[in-house]
């Protein structure tokens, strides 16, 4: 990835974690590597332990940002998820992967925030 995707990847964080808290999650945790990759957010809602993963563009010509979680970025996320889970004695525990889909102007601002709760089911 270079330097400028994780640059607008930083920013795109940023805001997801304040609009988060807007609408009443708690962030627990940024940036978690596990054996798997790396959880952006963990946040808790109401008693859901939430793993958010943040995709930000900073250009339209591609389609909206979400449209980057494929197939096998689900599969990372599950797994980044339960390791998370592992770690702390909580496997049991009731949990969900959302998405936050960041889309910035050319100054580098939010032009667009979309949540999309439980986007990731396990399979």
């Amino acid at each position: 990835m270079g330097r400028e995707n994780k640059e607008i990847g930083k920013i795109g964080e940023q805001i997801a974690m304040t609009f988060l808290e807007q609408k009443g999650y708690e962030v627990l945790d940024t940036n978690v590597r596990t054996p798997f990759g790396e959880i952006d957010i963990v946040a808790r809602r109401k008693e859901m332990t939430v793993f958010v993963e943040v995709k930000t563009r900073a250009t339209s010509s591609l389609g909206p940002p979400f449209l980057n979680v494929t197939r096998e970025k689900q599969r990372h996320l599950i797994r980044n998820a339960l390791c998370y889970l592992k770690r702390r004695g909580r496997v049991y525990s009731d949990w969900r992967i959302d998405i936050v889909s960041v889309k910035l102007n050319d100054r580098r601002e939010p032009e667009s925030i979309e949540l999309i709760e439980n986007a990731v089911e396990e399979y």
